[in-house]
């Protein structure tokens, strides 16, 4: 929704708290879920949740470890709890939701021997999806989930405003309000802000007041709400009052100059600290007190607030793929603001993870590349590679990997069986073979029996003990088990002279500012590669002086900073 005039007031956050959800609950769903493949399960008795032992392996696991300040006062993280309530809606995982009731005096339900299940294939699907499919879907879900049921009344994961009271809430008008889209319309009004700048909250109601007063509440109220249950006007459903004194608290009127920005202003605010923060499409500054405010519920909490990046490319559908780059020194970057599942499911068997996030990193390394290749023969790193990075390997990477995979080549010996090398055609020792690997290697059984067969056959053999990590290579006998000798020889050396060139990379988290720096750039007639999709502009060490210039020209703009990135 693009509506006309879209210029909101830009703030400044220098005397308020500012937030962004540490999170990434796109990483944390498939943390959880990992976890939940590998470990049984047994949720609460009395209110179903996962216990306090799992959660607390769990929050090390996720984007941000948590800590005792992330939990409420049950001792439960309620981070989790979402996550684990979005995993249900998505039908990655089944469990009992209703209970069963211990006897007629029971007045809630219980769940006993409620073990969770994964849906192998549900969450299978959901993982090879585009990116911009995934999002969808969690959109989606998100979209419906309300929580307690919406804004006015549920208090969200990392909400911190309070709520109306609810009671009176299943008449009026309230329950014909269509959240789902009411969110959704918001998000798409938002998706139009540029990223990275702060406006202030009460510029938004303003704007929606002067062009899309009827976003929440119908100008003209639904058929099915009773004239009875309206008597309180539109806003009925509504009520503020003095903080603590419940004696004194009256509906909002219709008639109250400042009634759009006491209900709607509260829901936008609430709105923006809700499902956009959980999901990483908005920031949001509080202003910062040690008291509560003397009206209730509050208002004017949330001053300001700014998009991310993520929320334009989720509701433009312009998530793209991630950039799978492999490099010279064995490293595999990936760029990508969306946990990329998929593609980190392809290179963790073949690397280890050095760094996570928009630019995560792995660095391939021999043992894991022979590991999965022994444990599954039909694993080709460099075609997995080059699948993922659309391109041709560096040469000295190929030429690697080919060498790594020989250290597949792997089998098992278990007791009681033996190893027989040699050409085996005229010894006829089918009877003794339990396995053939090569024309000259076979696994087999009675070895005491097969020596005393092959002495009589007059075929010299020699008895070999292997140890137990590691086959022995017989001593002055030929075998492709023993090493090679190497001739030596006199090395001459020639002199060998290297150039290098050291390359900067500067990723920015504000597509404005990437484009507003590439026109300084531009302007100087300064040629250096920029990358308007992953927003980085690159340079070598010579142009190191005129970045600087420019950065500061930036800094008119914007408070920049710069945090150092290792690889």
């Amino acid at each position: 929704m693009k509506l006309p005039s879209l210029k909101f007031e830009e703030t400044k956050v220098t005397d308020l708290e500012v937030f962004a959800n540490p999170t990434d609950i796109r990483f944390d769903i498939h943390a959880f879920m990992e976890y939940a493949r590998s470990h049984e399960i047994k949720r609460g008795h009395r209110d179903n949740l996962v216990p306090a032992g799992h959660q607390q392996r769990l929050a090390k696991l996720l984007s941000h470890p948590l800590s005792e300040s992330d939990m409420d006062e049950d001792k439960c993280f309620p981070w989790i709890d979402h996550v684990d309530q979005i995993c249900l809606a998505l039908k990655f995982v089944r469990y009992d939701t209703k209970g069963v009731y211990a006897g007629y005096s029971s007045s809630e339900p219980s769940f006993p021997d409620n073990f969770m299940a994964v849906e192998e294939q549900a969450y299978g699907r959901f993982v090879e999806l585009p990116l911009q499919a995934q999002e969808e879907r969690l959109l989606d879900v998100h979209m419906a989930y309300g929580g307690c049921g919406n804004e006015f009344f549920g208090l969200g994961t990392l909400t911190r405003l309070d709520g109306f009271d609810g009671r009176g809430s299943a008449c009026g008008v309230l329950p014909t309000i269509p959240f789902p889209s009411v969110r959704r319309r918001l998000l798409q009004l938002l998706a139009e802000c540029p990223s990275g700048i702060w406006f202030s909250t009460s510029s938004l109601i303003e704007h929606l007041q002067r062009h899309d007063p009827w976003f929440l509440i119908p100008k003209e109220i639904p058929a099915p709400v009773r004239k009875s249950a309206m008597s309180g006007g539109r806003y009925g459903n509504f009520v503020e009052g003095k903080r603590g004194d419940w004696s004194n608290r009256i509906p909002i009127s219709d008639k109250d100059p400042e009634g759009f920005a006491k209900v709607e202003g509260r829901y936008l605010e609430r709105f923006l600290e809700g499902i956009p923060l959980v999901l990483g499409y908005t920031e949001v500054a509080y202003v910062k007190r040690k008291t509560e405010t003397p009206i209730e519920p509050s208002r004017g909490l949330l001053p300001a607030f700014r998009v991310t990046e993520r929320l334009r490319r989720a509701m433009h559908k312009e998530i793209a793929a991630p950039k799978v780059t492999v490099l010279p020194n064995f490293e595999v970057h990936i760029e990508s603001l969306f946990f990329p599942a998929e593609t980190e499911r392809q290179l963790r068997p073949l690397g280890d993870l050095v760094q996570r996030g928009i630019a995560t990193v792995f660095k391939l390394t021999r043992p894991k590349v022979a590991a999965a290749l022994a444990g599954n023969s039909k694993t080709d790193a460099i075609a997995t590679l080059k699948l993922l990075s659309g391109r041709d390997l560096p040469a000295n990477v190929e030429q690697e990997l080919s060498d790594w995979a020989g250290h597949s080549e792997k089998f098992i010996l278990y007791e009681g069986f033996g190893l027989l090398e040699g050409r085996r055609e005229a010894a006829h020792l089918e009877q003794f073979i339990q396995e053939a690997i090569s024309p000259d290697f076979a696994i087999v059984c009675q070895t005491e029996a097969l020596y005393h067969y092959l002495e009589a056959a007059e075929q010299v053999p020699v008895k070999v003990r292997h140890r137990d990590k590691a086959l022995a290579a017989p001593e002055q006998v030929r075998s492709r088990l023993a090493p090679a000798a190497s001739a030596r020889r006199a090395i001459i050396k020639k002199p060998l002279q290297i150039k290098r060139s050291v390359e900067t990379t500067l990723w920015f988290a504000n597509a404005e500012a990437h484009a507003a720096f590439c026109k300084l750039l531009l302007d100087a007639k300064c040629v250096v590669p920029t990358d308007p999709l992953a927003m980085t502009v690159s340079y070598p060490g010579r142009a190191e002086p005129l970045i600087k210039e420019f950065l500061k020209k930036l800094n008119q703009a914007y408070v920049v900073t710069i945090q150092d990135i290792e690889t």
